[in-house]
């Protein structure tokens, strides 16, 4: 019975985020517009490299269809793990944190219903870029393995998740109550931006910077995906470091297992933090920002 009033009040919470995102009627002209344009920036630059001597392998050589799919991975995981500590901030800032503790509501219930607009917001960017890249930019994809395509999406939310509410308890456990915080930052704005291999195969990198990519899951769900989704992908050659460092587990297959113990270690790991967070605000009478 809790789970359901539980699932009923998350509906309301993302209800309202969406009433608040279609109220602005050029905000949907807007989103479709940027996630057009950043496509067409990208195609560009297919077309740039086009005559240099990068090599994809193992992934085709359709380098559209190689950035769509990096799009594709970075609006998902972006809101995953960029915007649970932005939402509890909001929460925070707005007074409210106190009066959802009050009720009957579990501790993350608010954050995951204010978090609904970043979903609606970020989510179906992923699926415009694919299908801007496919109608008018030549990217192509093969789907020959959707079960696996699956799993590797599943793991991927949770994973990059996990690092979102390991985040999100920084603002409570750590009193990080600015715009930056250092998991965010960190993962976001340093190692995912450098290493996670949107724009460029990761391999061309100093090994160093390989390594410190083989660190979070943007790598390997990218690795797996280019893979199995672009015509000529190679699925039998490691390239990644771990890869080259158990050559006896088929590529792919290692892409998932790092994917599902990233997901276990840091869901579960988010979770317990946040909790804790919230039990040292309650204690410390730090909940909330007093007006």
């Amino acid at each position: 019975m809790k789970l359901f009033k539980e699932w009923d009040a998350l509906k309301m919470f993302s209800k309202r985020e969406l009433i608040i995102w279609l109220a602005y009627k050029m905000n949907a002209i807007m989103w479709v517009l940027d996630t057009l344009f950043t496509t067409i920036i990208f195609f560009m630059l297919s077309l740039v490299t086009s005559g240099s001597d990068i090599s994809f392998f193992p992934y085709g050589s359709n380098y559209v269809t190689f950035v769509v799919l990096g799009l594709f991975v970075h609006f998902i995981s972006f809101t995953n793990l960029g915007d649970p500590f932005p939402r509890v901030a909001r929460i925070y800032w707005g007074g409210t944190m106190d009066l959802y503790m009050l009720s009957p509501l579990s501790y993350f219930t608010p954050m995951l219903g204010i978090m609904f607009r970043g979903v609606i917001d970020d989510y179906p960017r992923s699926i415009l870029a694919l299908l801007f890249g496919w109608l008018f930019f030549g990217a192509v994809f093969t789907f020959n393995s959707p079960l696996i395509l699956l799993l590797i999406l599943i793991f991927i939310l949770i994973s990059t998740f996990g690092i979102g509410m390991i985040s999100a308890s920084s603002f409570y456990l750590f009193n990080f109550k600015q715009n930056t915080e250092p998991v965010k930052f960190i993962f976001q704005d340093v190692i995912i931006a450098l290493t996670a291999g949107y724009y460029y195969p990761i391999t061309v990198l100093p090994y160093p910077l390989q390594v410190l990519g083989s660190f979070i899951p943007h790598t390997y769900a990218l690795d797996a995906l280019r893979r199995l989704m672009i015509p000529g992908g190679e699925t039998l050659t490691p390239v990644l470091p771990l890869q080259l460092a158990l050559q006896g587990i088929s590529p792919i297959a290692l892409d998932i297992i790092v994917l599902i113990i990233m997901s276990v270690v840091f869901l579960p790991l988010g979770w317990f933090m946040y909790v804790k967070g919230i039990e040292k605000a309650r204690k410390d009478g730090t909940l909330t920002r007093w007006q």
